[in-house]
């Protein structure tokens, strides 16, 4: 069976050169400079992170044309697969908060519906429509993670739940009546080490949160997040927002 079947979650090594890293790295940076909207600061007004990036093809466009990268795609999503929302992350030294367990619900799509049936939390993000998926929609999705820099135990490194994706929310029975304890079904949690270059590929559906960074590391950990599904999936009357076509030649 497959790794991202099984587990769901996989890391494929050296995809990317450090010295590309870096160049997608600044020019993150210049586009964000100029697009405020799409900046996601913190508090103190420091960029952590940017949204509706999907059009910057010089960003992703290559690597995600790799062998391992588009085999790995067909297989677990399809040859009709598209890249549907692309996001940066970044966990400045000083500034590493922990994540809790979640799993990734949120798609861009194209404008909102009334009721939102069958899916729902409608929401605006960078004057983009968001809403949660169902089940059925994320199962059948992708989520490519190329780490700009190495994540390492002392800079917020990520940690899943394997198998945590198999198992459906609804059908989950929680005794606590606490909402996140659905996020703990599952395998114990593993963390996850990854070298600048690597690519960390997971089904949404996995559980996953963030260790916070000890105060003292001078290791930022910038993540290039895409996401990728089926561009037929959503079920009417919704579209994705955006949808690039993957070409597998």
């Amino acid at each position: 069976m497959k790794l991202i079947e099984r587990y769901g979650y996989r890391i494929l090594r050296e995809v990317v050169t450090e010295e590309d890293c870096e160049s997608i790295g600044s020019e993150i940076v210049s586009i964000l400079a100029s697009n405020k909207a799409g900046r996601i600061e913190n508090r103190q007004g420091g960029v952590v992170g940017g949204r509706n990036l999907i059009e910057h093809d010089s960003l992703w466009k290559d690597w995600i044309a790799s062998d391992r990268i588009t085999r790995m795609i067909r297989e677990h999503v399809g040859a009709n697969a598209c890249v549907v929302r692309v996001l940066f992350f970044d966990k400045p030294p000083g500034q590493g908060w922990a994540l809790s367990l979640h799993r990734d619900r949120t798609i861009a799509v194209k404008e909102h519906h009334d009721p939102p049936t069958p899916f729902s939390k409608p929401t605006l993000k960078a004057g983009v429509a968001h809403v949660e998926a169902t089940d059925e929609v994320l199962a059948r999705m992708l989520t490519l993670r190329l780490h700009l820099d190495p994540m390492k135990a002392d800079n917020g490194a990520v940690f899943v739940v394997p198998r945590s994706h198999i198992v459906p929310s609804k059908t989950i029975e929680d005794p606590t009546n606490d909402p996140a304890a659905e996020q703990y079904v599952g395998e114990e949690p593993q963390t996850i080490f990854c070298r600048a270059g690597d690519v960390f590929a997971m089904r949404p559906l996995l559980s996953h949160g963030s260790h916070s960074s000890d105060p003292k590391t001078q290791l930022q950990r910038r993540v290039l997040h895409l996401e990728i599904a089926p561009q037929d999936i959503l079920p009417e009357p919704y579209q994705w927002h955006t949808a690039k076509k993957l070409d597998f030649g």
